[in-house]
């Protein structure tokens, strides 16, 4: 959900597919997973920094650093209160 979340918040249209497809390259065939071109990533964590890195406009270590806390209190503290699975 952090994902989804994020790419709406920036105008990103996500592709969405079966966890079970084929494509997936998490190594468990798991959620959350990322195919941008040649890059693959899974983990919501690495996957929204990527993001806000190559989508998001942070072109400075203190826009990543704004971006990064968000990150890591979502993956900590938000994501389990308030998504449940």
């Amino acid at each position: 959900p952090l994902v989804n979340w994020y790419a709406n918040e920036i105008g990103l249209e996500l592709t969405m597919k079966a966890p079970s497809d084929g494509a997936n390259p998490h190594p468990f065939k798991q959620v959350p997973a990322l195919r941008d071109g040649d890059l693959e990533l899974w983990e919501s964590g690495a996957i929204l920094s990527y993001l806000a890195d190559q989508y998001g406009g942070l072109d400075t270590p203190e826009a990543r650093a704004e971006c990064a806390k968000w990150v890591y209190f979502a993956n900590a503290t938000l994501d389990p209160v308030v998504f449940k699975e």
